[in-house]
């Protein structure tokens, strides 16, 4: 087990990996967007209970990405995954705990989740983690149609930026990590837009939310 965990990860991107103290520097600088956008949230925020769980799932995702990238291990591919789990988790207690009134049955489900997801990931690997990322999303992105059409939510267009913008930075992922187009422009590469672009959606989202409060 723990052969396989310092093992490379499972998903080659574009960026090779070096020999250097940052395997792959390109895609770990660009994971500064993250904790840019975390302190601003917190900064506008104000110390509100939203902005602090925001802020610091911005961060976390940041910082757990950088450690992915300039590790260039396993086991830090499924810290990284991690982060992006409890970070669309999140959403969906945000939402479901609307739809929802027993708030603890909610998060004891969505741990369940998280820990099959995690397994699921370990035993299957490949891309395993993107596709139990990609069944949260679309969780998340249901119940978020239904909070809408019932009128529980609403400014559906603040909602529907950040995910114009995540399905335009899913893209340049899945361009780069399956190499189909590989730039040579330093951080202009698909995962780096990726991490640019999603930042700035976990900005957009918690300003949506926030006016849902």
């Amino acid at each position: 087990m723990l052969k396989a965990l310092l093992s490379e990860p499972t998903i080659k991107y574009c960026e090779t990996p070096t020999e250097g103290l940052i395997a792959r520097p390109y895609y770990a600088i660009s994971n500064l967007a993250f904790l840019f956008v975390g302190i601003m949230i917190l900064l506008k925020g104000k110390g509100s209970s939203l902005s602090k769980a925001f802020g610091s799932l911005a961060i976390l995702v940041g910082f757990f990405s950088f450690l992915y990238d300039s590790s260039y291990l396993y086991v830090f591919q499924l810290l990284d995954l991690t982060g992006m789990l409890l970070l669309i988790s999140f959403l969906l207690y945000l939402n479901l705990s609307v739809i929802y009134r027993n708030k603890a049955l909610v998060i004891v489900l969505q741990v369940i989740a998280i820990l099959l997801g995690l397994i699921s990931i370990i035993v299957f690997q490949g891309y395993s983690g993107d596709i139990v990322f990609g069944i949260f999303v679309l969780l998340c992105i249901a119940s978020e149609i239904y909070l809408l059409r019932v009128g529980r939510h609403k400014n559906y267009l603040r909602w529907l930026l950040p995910l114009v913008i995540f399905i335009i930075g899913f893209i340049f992922w899945f361009f780069d990590a399956s190499k189909i187009f590989c730039t040579s422009f330093g951080l202009l590469n698909g995962r780096a837009i990726f991490h640019f672009l999603n930042a700035i959606v976990i900005y957009y989202l918690y300003d949506y939310y926030r006016l849902q409060e």
